[in-house]
């Protein structure tokens, strides 16, 4: 150890410096931060293991959605649910390893924490009563050795006033202009100075002896303290060992027998595998081997033939359809009708009804009442066909598909009342035409009728030329005004506003809510179906669910 010029203790690392004990002492509040901190650390993992239990949890019921409704089938379908399976035992496991985190590792760390550090005023015991025996060990040999640098001081300072003295003597021998009087004086100081160098060396000799007298017992007794200070933190960390195996044995799934189980499992559902199992299957339900209703030979009934062979679906419907009886008109009871003069059937035709066919043969009229007074006007007829039964096939299947473009007309007739009386329409919006002339025969079939403006306009035209003067004879001529199908859309195109709700059912088709505005950029097609931009969006859709403004 050394001392500078001023008496300063020099920078010393070394625990036998005076007050260098005190990172020993601090080692043990560090310890119970430490407690604290490793507390922490199991808390964070523990939340981590929880969220991702969960974030698998929300994938695989994510997937499983997917899986109940999508096109995957057959034991394929059952390795997706393995893995969904294997996400889900995972995600268990997980859960389980974070409670035991907290139940085994966490409690007992606390539990430790409160056993070896109690906590007083402003420290702790433990840490207090380390500090005071540190103190009183080093206390005695602090003493001797502030008594040391006290002599060294004294001493240094001596022979310094010494070396000055003499300095001068010299100088004043050599000089003629100091008397001898002034001389003597400097000879005299300089004795005193070489005395009481002599006296500081002894003081300071004897205190350096007495503190290297007293190392011994100053070693002895830090010493002690010492290892009582090692012991505890020997303590603390054998049980900081102990809990960290406690906590590997918490995160080692490898020797849970449930871990190696859920992959086991794994494998063996992706081994179940099949293809020719499946698409045996697929071939029995949706494929070659799937049963059939071969078409038969059916012997022809007069009594129970649609007027169309096209739209008999929606003829027998409950929403403004047509029902026929068995009853049968000759040209004449059929004209008859026409010119309001009773007739009565044949009997030999009242016979021929089947008794078993269940229609309203004593109305001999449609099976629903018309929607509005167009409806009654049109459909007043005793008879569905005056012409009698005898027609060619052609003429027969036109007139059917007459009569079901004048039940268009009536319904579309209606659907326009309802939008001039301001009736709301959006709980029934109607039917969107069909894309293509295929699926029109599907269409017809449903309980609310499409438009088709090429059906419209042959009504019309048809109407329009068996009148007498050219008029409607369905009355409301404005009917036909809008949209003729000469007309060609301005440069700009026509605003229009949607009176429903319509979502795309295929990526070209545009998508709008009721209420919307936006622009039709091209005329209908002859399937009712209209091109419109409605922002960036460029699309198709149904001509009768907008308006034109």
């Amino acid at each position: 150890m050394s001392v500078n010029d001023d008496g300063q203790l020099s920078s010393s690392d070394s625990f036998w410096e005076v007050g260098r004990y005190m990172r020993t002492v601090k080692r043990c509040d560090n310890g119970y931060q430490l407690c604290n901190h490793l507390r922490k650390l199991i808390e964070e993992r523990n939340e981590i293991e929880k969220k991702y239990a969960a974030m698998l949890t929300e994938w695989t019921k994510k997937w499983n959605n997917f899986l109940d409704k999508g096109p995957e089938y057959g034991t394929t379908l059952g390795a997706w649910k393995g893995v969904l399976t294997e996400a889900d035992g995972v995600a268990e496991l997980h859960n389980a390893m974070a409670e035991k985190m907290m139940d085994d590792v966490h409690t007992k760390i606390k539990f430790w924490q409160k056993e070896n550090y109690h906590k007083s005023m402003m420290h702790f015991k433990e840490t207090k009563e380390f500090e005071d025996n540190f103190r009183k060990a080093q206390k005695p040999w602090a003493k001797r050795l502030a008594k040391v640098v006290a002599t060294k001081k004294d001493y240094h300072v001596a022979c310094k006033t010494e070396k000055s003295t003499a300095n001068q003597e010299n100088n004043s021998r050599a000089d003629s202009s100091v008397s001898q009087e002034q001389l003597k004086k400097l000879q005299d100081k300089l004795k005193k100075c070489q005395q009481e160098v002599e006296n500081t060396r002894e003081k300071y000799t004897a205190a350096l002896n007495d503190l290297n007298s007293y190392n011994a017992k100053y070693i002895e007794d830090m010493t002690e303290v010492y290892k009582r200070s090692q012991d505890f933190e020997q303590k603390r960390i054998d049980f900081f060992k102990k809990i960290f195996f406690q906590l590997h044995a918490c995160l080692d799934l490898s020797v849970e027998s449930r871990f190696s189980q859920i992959y086991t499992n794994l494998h063996s559902t992706i081994g179940n595998v099949d293809p020719n199992k499946d698409l045996k299957w697929w071939s029995s339900t949706h494929g070659v081997d799937m049963g059939m209703n071969w078409p038969a030979f059916e012997e022809y009934s007069p009594e129970l033939q649609s007027i169309s062979k096209r739209a008999k679906s929606n003829l027998g419907s409950a929403d403004g359809g047509i029902m026929i009886t068995s009853i049968k008109h000759s040209r004449e009871d059929s004209y008859g009708s026409y010119s309001e003069q009773p007739s009565a059937p044949p009997p030999q035709q009242q016979q021929q009804q089947p008794q078993n066919y269940k229609t309203q043969s004593s109305t001999n009229s449609y099976a629903s009442a018309p929607r509005n007074d167009m409806d009654s006007s049109v459909f007043s007829v005793d008879s569905l066909n005056p012409f009698g039964e005898y027609d060619s096939e052609e003429e027969e299947e036109e007139k059917g598909e007459f009569v079901e473009e004048v039940k268009l007309v009536v319904e579309e007739k209606s659907h326009n009342d309802k939008l001039k009386n301001g009736s709301s329409l959006e709980e029934d919006p109607p039917l969107k035409p069909p894309r293509s002339l295929e699926s029109h025969k599907e269409l017809v079939t449903e309980t609310r009728i499409p438009p088709v403006p090429r059906a419209r306009d042959s009504i019309k035209n048809r109407a329009r030329s068996e009148s007498p003067d050219g008029e409607n004879p369905f009355g409301d001529g404005d009917m036909y005004d809008e949209n003729e199908e000469g007309e060609e859309p301005p440069s700009a195109g026509w605003m229009v506003r949607a009176l429903y709700d319509y979502v795309r059912a295929e990526d070209d088709e545009l998508e709008f809510k009721a209420g919307d505005v936006f622009l039709q950029v091209a005329l209908e097609d002859e399937m009712g179906w209209c091109r419109g931009k409605k922002g960036e969006d460029i699309g198709f859709y149904p001509k009768n669910y907008v308006e034109r403004i």
